[in-house]
């Protein structure tokens, strides 16, 4: 996700209330990685200090909108988090053929839809489009079940991001995945194994389960704000799969092939 995406997403759970210039500031370098108002302020007329009021106040409006804590230093996962509840995919280079002469569409709002590249074509649309209530912003929106029968060619799957026919659910993953193939290491991203645990049988997703030198590990993207499943680590451990290590997702972005050599130093040594 791109910093223009989550801002145009910030903006529209905001009421469509646009951030003002010091706001979009603060919300770039922030989602840039820059934490520190004082190097923030250095880029505006303003002091570290109303910088920094600004910023709260900014945090905890998103913190309203999302229902759920925002802070600098979670900006990213919170956005990530939203495309996956909502089950949203962001295809920059994305075909729309839809032709709305005649739709009802009073009261709707279309949201994160990119059209900058969208090619209109025409298409019979026989059936009006439903919309129903968002129980948690009460906004209407568009929806999916018969999308394709509409001749929208929409793809609203749970995973993001793509590569080499695989699906990831963030950009870490990607750079794990790039990293993990130059070594031609064999490796199973995102995949779903079937488990007994206290609950019952379920199905728990591992990030990557790699195999290297005769062992099995797993290797975890880790972000502050999320808690390790210890619980779901022993249950794995207990099928013989012990070796289970969490990479910090900074790390994974800023050096992803020394994370992938570390975890298998670990492994041929477990």
């Amino acid at each position: 996700m791109t910093v223009d995406e989550a801002i145009a997403i910030a903006e529209t759970l905001l009421d469509g209330e646009g951030l003002n210039d010091v706001q979009e500031l603060i919300f770039r370098q922030c989602w840039e990685g820059r934490h520190s108002y004082e190097e923030i302020s250095q880029l505006s007329q303003y002091n570290d200090e109303y910088i920094k009021a600004l910023a709260a106040k900014l945090w905890k409006q998103l913190s309203e909108a999302f229902d759920e804590k925002v802070k600098k230093s979670n900006l990213r996962s919170v956005f990530k988090r939203y495309l996956r509840r909502h089950h949203v995919t962001l295809h920059r280079t994305q075909v729309i053929g839809v032709n709305l002469s005649g739709a009802n569409l009073s009261g709707a709002r279309l949201l994160l839809t990119n059209l900058s590249e969208a090619d209109f074509y025409q298409t019979d649309l026989n059936k009006s489009i439903v919309t129903e209530d968002n129980a948690k912003s009460d906004e209407k929106i568009i929806k999916a079940e018969d999308a394709h029968n509409q001749g929208i060619l929409s793809n609203l799957e749970e995973q993001i991001y793509h590569w080499n026919d695989l699906r990831f659910h963030c950009e870490e993953q990607v750079k794990i995945a790039e990293a993990l193939d130059r070594t031609n290491a064999l490796f199973f991203p995102n995949s779903k194994a079937r488990l007994t645990t206290p609950a019952g049988r379920q199905n728990q997703e591992p990030d990557f389960l790699i195999f290297h030198q005769g062992k099995w590990g797993i290797l975890e993207i880790w972000h502050p704000d999320t808690e390790k499943d210890e619980t779901r680590d022993r249950l794995f451990a207990s099928h013989g799969i012990s070796i289970i290590h969490y990479c910090d997702a900074n790390r994974c972005t800023e050096e992803p092939d020394r994370i992938v050599q570390e975890f298998l130093d670990i492994l041929s040594q477990g």
